[in-house]
């Protein structure tokens, strides 16, 4: 628990912290008091808010530490003879760090120069990626740099907001660079998040940002990795008796609830279920998202020839928040021998996303020309890869009949008219409500349900039970 301890003619807020190779204690420095003038801002005798400042900012610094507040106030009020009445802050809380790591940098620049030693060039090229974006934050702040006072932006004379800005990496930063990522830059969006991972300490969702990077170019191993480390420092963010309905509400759970999900999704991918069906459990029992793991439950069963298993779980998850999932549910249901039932859910959800259905079953799609487009796009090529091993493995008849299903001419219509709906609104959210309305019509249970009635001559003559080959 931190305490207070002299340092000269200076105040410390320290704690003690047991090192892992040597188990020797190493004291730690939260804080430095310079000012009689500062330890009565902390004590509350001088602004009107003071006191609750300081404690909120220095525990939002220092979020997994317990501070006595009471014996800190008690300690600072016993030491105030050794402080001096005023200390220049600007200069040590403004100005030094910022010069030491600006100095820092320069000569660091300066020496490595390319036209001089081929080494220089080498390590140039290697930090290309930083630098860049370096050079891109450079100029953003200057470019900010004339603001008006406010009391958004105002700090007290001791600089505290400047001193104890947080370790996390700030909101417009993280954005920035999930900017790279969400462009598929993925060279620049990796050497961005190790260099703010480096920077800020161990940050859960810069490690999550490297598995989604890892993940997406199919390196999986290193996914995993990353992932795992997600987990274990996001669950080191947790309030302290948080229900489990507000999981998803308080942000410090998130990266904890985002690495569960997409180390499930890539230990499924490795083949590796009874693993990943464990972290389904997790994901029930410990943060109630019990949607989410029947999702993947519903992946991971159909994937292993659990065909009764797959359907329940997909039908949990599937619905109208979640209409992809009549695929997965469609599919298992055409094993168990329920083809009706089989084709209805696939309608449903190929009019929904038609460009899914046709990645799904490998057949040829134009390029996705609009948001509305990509997503679909998406969805299917996160399907595919949930569904690696039953689409691998499945069966002819299985082959047979949705492929057909998705190239007779009555389907067709539909989904080139679901599609071209779809387009025409995203364009214009302005244009006629007829169009909007009609979209509507085509992607509803009730109207896949109609038209799949009118499709049953596409029914196999006799049910069947397949098994994975």
């Amino acid at each position: 628990m931190p305490y207070v301890r002299t340092r000269g003619n200076q105040l410390a807020i320290v704690h003690g912290e047991r090192e892992p190779v040597t188990g020797k204690v190493r004291q730690r420095i939260l804080f430095t008091v310079y000012s009689k003038a500062e330890a009565l801002e902390i004590l509350g005798r001088g602004g009107a808010d003071g006191a609750s400042r300081f404690q909120q900012l220095l525990q939002g610094e220092f979020p997994d530490l317990k501070f006595n507040w009471r014996k800190i106030r008690r300690d600072i009020d016993k030491c105030l003879t050794v402080l001096p009445e005023q200390y220049e802050y600007a200069g040590e809380r403004l100005r030094h760090r910022f010069r030491e790591g600006l100095c820092s940098f320069t000569r660091a620049l300066i020496q490595s120069d390319p036209q001089e030693l081929l080494p220089a060039a080498r390590l140039i090229d290697e930090h290309r990626h930083e630098l860049e974006y370096l050079a891109d934050l450079i100029h953003w702040r200057l470019k900010l740099r004339d603001q008006k006072p406010s009391e958004w932006n105002a700090d007290n004379p001791f600089y505290w907001r400047f001193a104890l800005q947080g370790r996390d990496v700030p909101p417009d930063t993280e954005e920035h660079a999930a900017g790279f990522f969400e462009r598929r830059e993925y060279g620049k969006a990796e050497a961005i998040f190790r260099l703010l991972i480096e920077c800020f300490g161990d940050w859960a969702e810069g490690y999550n940002y490297l598995g989604l990077i890892a993940y997406d170019q199919r390196r999986l191993d290193e996914a995993e990795t990353h992932f795992r480390k997600t987990v274990e420092l996001g669950r080191k963010l947790f309030p302290e008796r948080l229900a489990k309905k507000w999981y998803w509400r308080d942000f410090h759970t998130r990266p904890y609830m985002r690495g569960l999900m997409n180390l499930t999704r890539t230990l499924n991918e490795q083949g590796r279920y009874e693993d990943a069906l464990g972290l389904c459990a997790r994901l029930e029992d410990e943060c109630g998202d019990e949607l989410t793991s029947a999702d993947f439950r519903a992946s991971i069963l159909l994937n292993t020839g659990q065909w009764r298993a797959a359907a329940e779980a997909a039908h949990r998850a599937g619905g109208d928040a979640n209409p992809a999932e009549g695929f997965t549910e469609a599919f298992a249901r055409f094993e168990l021998g329920e083809t009706e039932e089989a084709l209805a859910l696939f309608l449903t959800a190929a009019l929904r996303y038609p460009r899914a259905a046709q990645i799904l079953l490998k057949l040829r799609s134009s390029p996705p020309k609009s948001a509305d487009e990509a997503r679909d796009h998406n969805a299917g090529v996160s399907l595919s890869r949930s569904l690696h091993a039953y689409l691998a493995r499945r069966s002819r008849e299985s082959r047979v009949f949705f492929n057909g299903l998705m190239k007779d001419p009555r389907v067709t219509r539909l989904l080139d008219e679901s599609a071209s709906t779809a387009r025409a609104w995203s364009q214009d959210r302005d244009a006629d409500r007829a169009i909007f309305d009609r979209m509507t019509l085509l992607r509803s249970t009730a109207f896949a349900r109609g038209e799949a009635r009118k499709l049953r001559d596409l029914l196999p003559a006799a049910p069947r039970e397949a098994t994975l080959q």
